[in-house]
């Protein structure tokens, strides 16, 4: 197998075993039984285990970026909304490992833990532009002290809906409903305060996805 294939191969399985069973619960050993090849290659390719959490933790970082980096102008429409959010959890959810265990990572490996307090700060800047987003444009009306609790409440979503799922949902986890109710959760803690139109369209958005589990 060329270098690279066995490279990606890694990536991979450990993925794969990480989200399975939890990062710290997944020694090398396991990774190179479970990809067939032998401890000494994944070593040549990556050292330490560290190196492939790094390495998973840029792909995951490069696919992120993208969808919560947007123009001030990213509320858009509900439905078009509903579909950013829809990738942006589905990207969280293929490196789910990552959210579960946030404190260790950061702490264990502090380039990462650098790497997740830049993204967060990415993340709160675009939920922010969200809502003065539909705030210029009438869609949502909401005082100082309103817009920091919901801006908070979603922020919650956007870092802890995993966590919750593996408590209290983990079928949903599984099959992916748990992503469609954590959406839905962050379109209805912003419904109270938007206009009609908005707010039916929004509504109705939950209650079809909802069916559709």
């Amino acid at each position: 197998m060329a270098r690279r294939d066995t490279r990606e191969l890694i990536l991979r399985t450990s993925l794969d075993l990480f989200n399975l069973h939890g990062e710290p619960n997944v020694t090398t050993n396991l990774i190179a039984d479970e990809a067939d090849i032998s401890p000494g290659n994944l070593h040549y390719h990556f050292r330490r285990k560290e190196h492939i959490v790094q390495a998973l933790f840029s792909r995951f970082a490069e696919a992120l970026v993208p969808l919560i980096d947007v123009s001030e102008n990213m509320a858009g429409e509900p439905e078009s909304l509903w579909f950013r959010l829809h990738v942006i959890f589905e990207v969280k959810g293929q490196y789910r490992f990552i959210y579960r265990n946030l404190s260790d990572i950061s702490s264990e490996m502090p380039a990462i833990g650098k790497a997740l307090k830049a993204l967060f700060s990415r993340e709160e800047k675009a939920i922010l532009s969200l809502m003065l987003s539909l705030e210029s444009t009438d869609a949502l009306t909401v005082s100082e002290a309103e817009r920091l609790m919901v801006f908070e409440q979603i922020l919650m979503t956007f870092t802890y809906w995993i966590p919750f799922a593996d408590q209290f949902d983990p079928k949903g986890m599984r099959d992916g409903s748990a992503q469609v109710r954590a959406i839905s959760r962050i379109f209805l803690l912003i419904a109270p305060y938007l206009n009609e139109q908005w707010r039916e369209e929004v509504e109705q958005l939950s209650v079809a996805y909802q069916e559709n589990l």
